[in-house]
């Protein structure tokens, strides 16, 4: 048998004050001599017994009856068969994501969450090692404390941006209950049990027992901004940028009337009303303009409570002068055509023989046009542009087979000439890459027909344009944030009609504006992936993320020439932070967003729960005071026996009354 207030067991020291006083109650007799004393010495001694041992009775009810009652007082309890020590770890969970800032019927959940926090650590014994688990997996959870101390975490806990993983919650307290090899472990849970992600089967110890406490808001509400993107991906300073903003309804009511309001570089830009049914997606346009050039800060904002978090979305955009072209070879009046003359494009040209390789990065879009020869070189440097987001177009020569070097980007080789007399196939311009251009494809299209061409050995090229019997004529490979496009033929007549075709310059415009797809306005702040910096001298290695005054290493690396980043667990606020060097040298901007997987209030099931922890012994319900008491009163650490005690207490008062009643001297 063990105790949970042992301390409570010195005072069994009171027991002896009873015997005390019995042993030293002297009493003192006066001897009444009388004749016949024989028989009344006999009658005195048979008396004179009985009160004795009537005395020792009445002494150890007493006592017994005071001893039960301190042992009730130090809770004893029997352990469990197999406990090593007896130690056991208390996880306690308290989730503090976003979603608990809705409203529930005592107020916030999250304040409702606290309580329920308190009144189970008050529910403890003193000397309970106490693990404390948020979402943000706090350094603090590395440490097991006692309620007190438990307590005050608890109280200095605030609402976080991490979203709700219980997962993590699991393994982490499963991780100190392992390491540090506690004999039994209880898991209590409090959150409203967001289910953001695919709910997944997780095998728990068997001797894990999970107590859930579910914690609920009073009405579904809530309105979120879930992205923003461009609805056309070339800007130009002076000209409407349009943007399309969507908003979802993940509330059970309708919204008959909100405002959308946008702002660009801290002035407002414009305003937008719109109306949204419950469970709704509703997709606005807005549009702003900008005379000058470089990065802008964009905000979405709307107003709505009582989840916030998601009422903004911050974006960047960098509006360049024009997409700058680069053409190596030949001189093209077809290329020419398209590049020069509009003010979207700066074109430049320079021979083979010519070509500055360290001014790569001032260009978008790379032409080689009939090159004699693509020598390695050549090959690592267009790895590079491309591994940094730029795009390669590649029109052969009449003798292709000198490209043997470009086998080593993984994207097509050339073959043999093959005379084709086909034309293109009417099926491409259903193709991803072209069937946005058309608002309608038009009937019986007339398409560029092939002469002959160079037999394309895909490889980990995509098709883009091919002919009535496949044959491959544009393919496309995909080199990290880049591509490369290359055609299976000369631009020549002799070969082909495709030069003098619209589809030549639709295709040709798309290759030079796919760099400005790839231009990601906002991150979520849990980005994993790194982050590449096309606008950088890969040489810099020290990079820092600003906001305000708060500025932040972040960790970076140069492969190949292309700079790229992590975000990590210091950047904890959503906004528009400032990309710099170490010598404080702007490099770019880059927005954060929360992420919007506690904006669905979409809540685990019990089933869905129990299923997720296979092997616990789950207990899934509300956090009211009466499961409070019970999930404590049925920790693992035996069974409790203060009832025990009381009822014993209770019997030796009765046995002391029935001997102070019925026995008499």
């Amino acid at each position: 048998m063990n105790f949970q207030n042992p301390t409570f067991l010195w005072a069994l020291l009171l027991l002896a004050i009873p015997l005390i006083i019995h042993l030293f109650n002297f009493r003192r007799y006066k001897k009444v001599l009388f004749s016949n004393v024989a028989m009344l010495k006999e009658i005195q001694t048979e008396s004179r017994k009985t009160r004795q041992i009537r005395k020792w009775l009445i002494l150890a009810a007493r006592m017994l009856a005071l001893a039960a009652l301190v042992l009730a007082f130090a809770r004893p309890y029997i352990p469990q068969g197999g406990l090593q020590n007896g130690r056991q770890l208390i996880s306690l969970f308290l989730d503090n994501s976003q979603s608990m800032s809705a409203e529930g019927e005592n107020g916030q959940l999250f304040e409702n969450a606290k309580n329920t926090a308190r009144e189970i650590l008050q529910n403890l014994p003193p000397d309970a090692e106490i693990q404390i688990v948020d979402n943000a997996l706090s350094p603090f959870s590395n440490r097991t404390f006692t309620p007190a101390n438990a307590t005050k975490i608890v109280d200095d806990l605030d609402i976080d941006f991490h979203p709700n993983d219980l997962n993590s919650v699991v393994q982490k307290a499963r991780n100190k209950f392992v390491s540090e090899g506690y004999a039994s472990h209880h898991v209590f849970g409090i959150s409203d049990f967001q289910n953001g992600a695919t709910m997944q089967e997780n095998r728990v110890d068997s001797g894990v027992n999970m107590h859930l406490l579910r914690t609920t808001p009073v009405a579904l509400q809530n309105l979120s901004i879930d992205s923003v993107w461009l609805e056309e991906p070339i800007v130009r300073p002076g000209v409407p940028v349009k943007l399309n903003v969507k908003i979802v309804n993940n509330g059970d009511q309708s919204v008959e009337s909100s405002t959308v309001v946008l702002s660009i570089n801290g002035v407002q830009q414009g305003v937008e009303s719109f109306g949204i049914s419950a469970k709704a997606v509703e997709v606005l346009s807005l549009s702003f303009t900008s005379t000058q050039t470089g990065w802008i800060n964009g905000e979405v904002s709307l107003t709505d409570v009582p989840v916030t978090f998601d009422n903004n979305y911050f974006f960047t955009l960098e509006i360049k002068p024009s997409i700058s072209v680069l053409q190596i070879g030949k001189r093209a009046p077809e290329l020419n055509k398209i590049f020069e003359g509009d003010e979207i494009f700066t074109l430049k040209q320079v021979q083979e023989g010519s070509v500055d390789y360290g001014q790569f990065n001032a260009y978008d879009f790379i032409i080689l046009n009939e090159l004699k020869e693509i020598g390695s070189g050549l090959t690592e440097q267009l790895r590079q542009f491309a591994e940094k987001g730029g795009i390669v177009a590649i029109i052969p020569s009449d003798n292709p087979t000198q490209y043997k070097a470009l086998s080593t980007l993984g994207v097509a080789t050339y073959g043999k000439l093959a005379t084709k007399e086909i034309s293109i196939t009417p099926n491409n311009l259903k193709q991803p890459f072209i069937r946005d251009v058309y608002t309608r494809i038009p009937q019986n299209v007339i398409l560029p027909k092939i002469n002959k061409c160079y037999d394309l050995k895909m490889g980990a090229a995509q098709p883009i344009l091919t002919l009535k019997d496949n044959q491959v004529v544009l393919a496309r490979a995909r080199i990290s944030n880049g591509s490369i496009f290359q055609f299976a033929m000369p631009l020549d007549a002799a070969y082909s009609n495709i030069a003098a075709h619209e589809l030549f310059v639709v295709t040709m415009l798309k290759m030079a504006f796919s760099k400005m797809e790839k231009q990601r306005l906002a991150y979520p702040l849990f980005h994993k992936e790194p982050i590449a910096i096309n606008a950088i001298n890969g040489a810099e290695q020290s990079l820092r993320l600003r906001l305000g005054e708060q500025s932040i290493l972040v960790e970076s690396a140069n492969s190949r020439g292309c700079l790229r980043f992590w975000l990590n667990e210091e950047i904890n606020s959503a906004g528009i932070y400032s990309l710099g060097s170490s010598v404080n040298k702007a490099l770019g901007k880059i927005a954060l967003n929360y992420s919007r997987v506690e904006s669905k209030q979409r809540f685990a099931s019990d089933s869905e729960l129990k299923k997720q922890y296979v092997g616990a012994s789950v207990s899934i319900d509300n956090a009211s005071s009466a499961v409070i008491k019970n999930a404590t009163n049925s920790l693992s650490s035996g069974k409790p026996l203060w009832k025990v005690f009381i009822i014993l207490c209770l019997i030796f008062l009765l046995i002391e009354i029935l001997l102070l009643r019925f026995l008499k001297s």
